[in-house]
C-alpha cells in the first residue's frame, strides 16, 4: 500500500530524513522465520510474544521523493498529528554525561547512578525543566519512567506488571505494534490526551517505529473492510484488527542517536520502541504532556 497523509514528522535533526525508512508493513509475530537472540550481561535467551502481537517487516528502504512529501509538516502541526525529532541542548548532554548513565549493565545501576550525587542530580533536573518547559505548550507535563530495556529486541513494549517480582527476562511476552489508548479513552478520543518525550540516554542509537495513522484513520480504514456493526472495534483491539487486516500498510522507523528524542502522539498511533543489533543496555527517559513546537 501506499504511504497515506496522516501523522507528519517534524525534524530539526541535522541528518533530515536519512534517518526515516520504510518498509512494506507488519506479520503475524509467529509468522517470523528468523529468531533473534539475546546475549548481554550473562544471559541468553529469544524474546517471545504475546499472542496476538504483529511485529515489522524487515525490508527497510529509504523514502522516496513522494513519501518525504507526505511526511512533511504544514502550518497545522499539533500535539496528536505530528512527530517531532530534535536533539536536546548541550548543557543538559552534560549533565546526563557526568552521571554516566550509558555504560550501565542493569536498571539497578541506572537508578543507583541517578540517586548517587545529589547535586549532580539536582542541577540534571533543573536544566531538564527548563528544556521541556520550552515545548510545553503552556501545560502541564510529568515524568513517566526510565525506561530500560535490552540490547537486539526487536520491539521493546511489555508490561511486567503481570509477572511475579522475581522473573527473569525470558519471562517477559513483548506486545508488538500498539497504541497506549486506556480505558480513560476511545478510538474518537484518542487524540486529546497529549503526547511523550523520549529521550535516548543509551550509548547507542536506538529506533522509534511508528505508522502515520490516527486512531480514527486506522478505524475508517477498517469501516471500508468489514461490518462495524458485527465487530467489537475499540481502543483496546483495534491494533490486533487492523494489522490483521492491513498487513501490508507501511511502518516507518526512525534512527535516534544518543541525547536526541522524538515526541510523538502514541495514544493516537501504533508503534513501539526497538533496540536491534544493539549491544548495549538501551536507557531512555519518558514524559507524557502536551509537547510541541
Amino acid at each position: 500500500m501506499k504511504l497515506k497523509r496522516g501523522i507528519m514528522i517534524h525534524n530539526q535533526l541535522l541528518e533530515g530524513y536519512d534517518i526515516v525508512t520504510i518498509n512494506s508493513g507488519s506479520v503475524f509475530h509467529n509468522d517470523r522465520i528468523a529468531a533473534d537472540t539475546v546475549d548481554f550481561n550473562g544471559l541468553q535467551y529469544i524474546p517471545q510474544y504475546e499472542e496476538d502481537a504483529y511485529i515489522v517487516k524487515r525490508d527497510w528502504r529509504k523514502l522516496s521523493a513522494v513519501e518525504k512529501k507526505t511526511l512533511q509538516p504544514n502550518n497545522n502541526c499539533n500535539d496528536y498529528n505530528t512527530v517531532y525529532l530534535g536533539d536536546i541542548p548541550d548543557d543538559l548532554k552534560i549533565c546526563f554525561k557526568q552521571l554516566a548513565l550509558d555504560d550501565s549493565k542493569s536498571r539497578d545501576e541506572v537508578l543507583r547512578k541517578l540517586s548517587y550525587d545529589a547535586q549532580k542530580t539536582k542541577k540534571l533536573s533543573t536544566k531538564l525543566d527548563s528544556f521541556l518547559f520550552n515545548y510545553a505548550n503552556k501545560k502541564p507535563y510529568s515524568f513517566h519512567c526510565i525506561g530500560v530495556n535490552p540490547p537486539n529486541i526487536e520491539l521493546v513494549a511489555c508490561d511486567t506488571t503481570k509477572l511475579p517480582p522475581n522473573f527473569k527476562p525470558s519471562d517477559i511476552r513483548y506486545m508488538g505494534l500498539h497504541n497506549d489508548g486506556t480505558t480513560l479513552m476511545s478510538i474518537y478520543t484518542a487524540h486529546k490526551f497529549g503526547n511523550r518525550i523520549s529521550i535516548n540516554l543509551s550509548s547507542e542509537s536506538r529506533h522509534f517505529i511508528f505508522v502515520n495513522l490516527s486512531m480514527i484513520q486506522a478505524y475508517n480504514m477498517l469501516k471500508k473492510k468489514m461490518s462495524i456493526n458485527e465487530n467489537d472495534i475499540n481502543i483496546a483491539n483495534i491494533p490486533q484488527i487492523f494489522f490483521k487486516h492491513f498487513p501490508d500498510y507501511p511502518v516507518l522507523k526512525i534512527k535516534l542517536k544518543p541525547y536526541q528524542y522524538y515526541i510523538a502522539p502514541t495514544d493516537n498511533c501504533f508503534h513501539d520502541g526497538s533496540t536491534l543489533g544493539n549491544k548495549n543496555l538501551d536507557i531512555c527517559i519518558i514524559y507524557f504532556g502536551s509537547f510541541q513546537y
